[in-house]
């Protein structure tokens, strides 16, 4: 009887000590909260213990909207609190985002009379897309002088060194309130300019390369200086007068001269000896001045110009010239000893 009591005895303290030791080497379960920022930036997933909170991390950030907090599903109707709520499961939280609206205003940019116009959509939400409007206000500038300035649309930039935008069209909403300027100018195509000549081309502003010469506008003389002449220095290659672009025809005629090409009656000699309205800082244009004289002048029917032959100042090698037919436009590279017509051009 005492061995039988002394093995229950036995048992019973080897079941306190299971009990006793089971208890320190259960383990309290874990989860894992993973956050689906839902187009926003990641956000680390977070390993918690059971029934114990959830840290709030760091807020996402996505452009264009604002963070709304933490939700229990993604339509985001039920918001985790996380200074009550526990974490029972593994569990995904969702990030609730509201689109930005931003601001579309216009500036008359020194208008004298009329109005700017008002969008009355504005504000638009981040991504949506705007129309712009035009001078529906009619906006009008005249300086201190008297001089009458035209409306010629909106830019970013009061300077008008930004992004051009014209009535009518459109862009999409950027995170960032959006200002649009009026611009002037007391000129457009086909306008008398300073010195009597046709205003050809209009570069937008006066801005451009460091050191180079200020200008804006292109005006050509009112009718040719020459019906039949050539364009000089056969067999002389001409360093630097191979300028074509817009804003080369000045320095190419420099070039030309500068070389010793200043045979009087040749077609940059004409124009850079010429004194016309007042003025004598006329040149022989470049290839694509030339060609720009043609399709916003001559195409226009403006100018007077002939449909033959017109000299650029732009050479192609010691023997050869570029030039331009006004009767459809051809461009193409002549004979320098063949006779052909000038019209001068200058800038301001």
């Amino acid at each position: 009887m005492s061995k039988k009591r002394n093995l229950i005895f036995l048992c019973l303290l080897i079941l306190e000590v299971l009990l006793i030791t089971g208890c320190f080497l259960t383990s309290t379960p874990t989860y894992t909260v993973t956050f689906d920022s839902q187009g926003g930036s990641a956000v680390d997933s977070q390993t918690v213990e059971q029934d114990v909170k959830a840290t709030d991390p760091t807020a996402p950030t996505k452009t264009g909207y604002t963070f709304g907090g933490w939700y229990k599903e993604s339509g985001c109707t039920n918001r985790w609190d996380f200074d009550i709520a526990t974490v029972t499961s593994d569990v995904t939280l969702y990030a609730k985002w509201t689109t930005n609206a931003f601001t579309v205003t216009y500036n008359g940019n020194g208008n004298k009379t009329g109005t700017v116009p008002v969008d009355p959509s504005s504000p638009y939400e981040y991504g949506t897309t705007v129309t712009v409007l035009g001078n529906t206000g009619d906006l009008t500038r005249i300086n201190d002088g008297g001089t009458s300035y035209r409306f010629t649309g909106w830019n970013t930039k009061a300077d008008g060194s930004g992004a051009d935008q014209v009535e009518g069209s459109t862009f999409t909403m950027g995170a960032f309130p959006v200002t649009f300027y009026a611009q002037w100018t007391p000129y457009v195509l086909h306008d008398i300019g300073p010195a009597g000549g046709y205003i050809f081309y209009d570069k937008g502003s006066y801005f451009g390369i460091f050191g180079s010469p200020i200008w804006r506008y292109l005006e050509a003389a009112p009718s040719d200086q020459s019906a039949s002449t050539g364009w000089g220095c056969y067999g002389l290659s001409i360093s630097g007068a191979d300028g074509t672009a817009v804003g080369t025809g000045e320095q190419n005629t420099i070039d030309i001269q500068a070389a010793g090409c200043a045979t009087a009656g040749i077609a940059a000699d004409i124009c850079a000896n010429l004194s016309l309205g007042g003025y004598s800082d006329w040149f022989l244009p470049s290839k694509d001045e030339l060609n720009l004289m043609y399709t916003n002048l001559k195409v226009a029917g403006v100018g007077g110009f002939a449909d033959l032959y017109y000299w650029s100042s732009s050479e192609l090698a010691a023997n050869y010239a570029c030039f331009q037919i006004f009767y459809d436009g051809y461009q193409g590279n002549g004979n320098k000893g063949d006779t052909v017509r000038v019209r001068a051009v200058r800038s301001f």
